[in-house]
């Protein structure tokens, strides 16, 4: 004969000899041992051919008490194929779920996705279901059964939250992200419980469980529902992953339904045997993702081919360029020179003079700027020099260079400079950034005045542009930083440069201020401080 003791010690007797003892029979509670254990009974016959079977047990460990489970009479050939087949299969789905649980808490580690994550939960929670394999196989025989009882109990506790996690995990868009963090907070409360608690409140305690899964899971149905009605209609893999959390909460209300009346279903459960075609199920979806984010990367892999193809191209045509502008900015450097000295000779004017010197300088910045267009394109390292800079020079610089430009306009270009000291940084990108805040500031102003000033806060330079233009709409002053954004001529280039110009020199550039009569931009540089 076989039968299955839980809960409780077992002794049984025949024809009045005791012939299994599973834990120890005791009226006292404190000398009862109870003991979950799968026994074999040997039965014989007495002298009159007749058999009694007596079964006695001790239950101290929870108020219900269970129920005997069913005593299977047969031969000893039979009793062992039985015991055989409810092995190798408790082995092979518990074993098999245990196996898949450490495969996807690796996924989870290393791909960081909840998805595998509430996968490798379920796995474990379902493959410890199975009292004979949880009992038999997975712990030591040497391990207390107060330990594996709380455990064993934790363990359906917890399998309807994982078939929550699994529904969170899986579509958390339309679940929102408050579910699973209240859910993580109560059932940490309750997990808890399960060790503080007298196990004679342990089965109430499960129900608990239950019952708090029950609103939750109707909640994210309504979720569910509302989202693919309102927001989008599921896709196939989307409706393959809903069947299956679909068959395991089938499953799982089975299991609440029969566990206590059902004795199969109380010692081994359905959901070890949902669980695996959930994942089947979601097998299949995962493959597909995969399949998706490959072609994904292969549709990556080719547009960077094609944005490198396209910049090698850029690189070529800025090389030519560069190359074509070398030459006459020579040309127009040194007849700047030449009709410098000649104009010195002749008596010219001091304003002349001033002006052809200007030319001079601003070709060979050019020429400076070209120089570096030029090692861009050949993948040269752009080494930036910083130096002490003069404020008053610098400011008097961008006034010869930008007054004739701001005229065009009918506007007026006022520099003052409060700042005694030197900045650190280098001289021709600080004054490229000047000419292009007060370029951006001419393009929309006219008639009007552009200003900009210099002052010393003690540990940086403060520079503030100002102009009295038409100022820049609302809805651009998040975006005026970004590359390639604008909200009419140019290229959208000028003020990202600007910022990261600014930022190499170790300060920051800010739009200050702006409305329909003013603009302002302030930017920051350090002070220069001698070693």
């Amino acid at each position: 004969m076989c039968s299955f003791s839980v809960d409780y010690g077992t002794r049984v007797f025949l024809n009045g000899e005791e012939v299994r003892n599973i834990g120890y029979v005791s009226s006292d509670p404190a000398e009862a041992v109870p003991m979950v254990r799968y026994m074999t009974i040997p039965m014989y016959s007495g002298e009159s051919g007749e058999i009694e079977l007596i079964f006695q047990y001790s239950n101290f460990v929870h108020y219900e008490g269970g129920f005997i489970k069913t005593t299977y009479i047969s031969t000893p050939e039979n009793i062992e194929e039985y015991q055989r087949g409810l092995a190798l299969w408790s082995i092979l789905i518990g074993s098999g779920l245990i196996f898949l649980m450490f495969w996807f808490l690796l996924s989870a580690a290393i791909q960081r996705s909840w998805e595998y994550a509430s996968l490798a939960l379920c796995c474990l929670v379902t493959a410890c279901r199975n009292q004979f394999f949880f009992s038999e196989h997975l712990f030591a025989p040497d391990i207390g059964f107060f330990w594996k009882y709380r455990l064993s109990v934790l363990d359906v506790s917890l399998i309807p939250a994982a078939c929550l996690v699994l529904l969170c995990a899986f579509f958390p868009k339309a679940v929102g992200k408050r579910i699973p963090i209240s859910l993580g907070g109560v059932f940490g409360v309750l997990t808890a419980l399960h060790f503080i608690l007298d196990s004679k409140e342990l089965v109430g305690l499960c129900h608990v469980c239950y019952y708090v899964c029950v609103p939750v899971m109707l909640w994210c149905i309504f979720r569910l529902c509302r989202y693919y009605i309102k927001v989008r209609k599921p896709d196939r893999m989307e409706i393959v992953s809903l069947g299956a959390v679909g068959v395991f909460t089938v499953m799982l209300i089975r299991d609440g339904l029969s566990t206590g009346t059902v004795q199969s279903v109380t010692y081994f459960g359905l959901t070890p045997l949902a669980m695996v075609i959930c994942l089947m199920l979601l097998a299949i979806v995962i493959n597909g993702r995969i399949q998706r984010q490959i072609l994904a990367l292969e549709e990556v892999k080719q547009e960077n081919r094609l944005l490198e193809q396209t910049n090698e191209m850029n690189r070529d045509f800025l090389r030519m360029v560069a190359h074509e502008l070398k030459t006459p900015l020579t040309v127009i450097s040194g007849y700047a020179q030449l009709i410098g000295r000649q104009a010195e000779k002749s008596g010219q004017s001091d304003k002349t003079t001033e002006r052809l010197r200007t030319m001079r300088s601003e070709a060979d910045r050019l020429g400076t700027i070209v120089t570096g267009l030029m090692d861009y394109t050949y993948n040269k390292p752009l080494n930036v020099e910083m130096t002490a800079v003069d404020v008053g020079a610098l400011l008097n610089d961008v006034s010869g260079v930008m007054a004739p430009v701001c005229a065009k306009k009918e506007n007026t270009l006022k520099v003052s400079s409060k700042c005694a000291q030197k900045v650190c940084g280098n001289a021709e990108l600080l004054l490229q950034v000047l000419i292009n805040l007060i370029v951006n500031a001419c393009r929309y102003t006219e008639k009007g005045a552009i200003s900009v000033e210099a002052e010393d806060d003690g540990s940086s330079a403060v520079f503030l542009v100002t102009d009295t233009g038409s100022g820049i709409p609302p809805e651009a002053v998040p975006h005026i930083f970004e590359r390639g954004y604008t909200t009419g001529e140019g290229s959208g280039l000028g003020l990202a440069i600007c910022k990261e110009t600014v930022e190499l020199h170790g300060g920051t550039l800010e739009l200050f201020s702006t409305n329909s009569q003013e603009t302002s931009f302030r930017f920051t540089i350090p002070i220069y401080k001698v070693n």
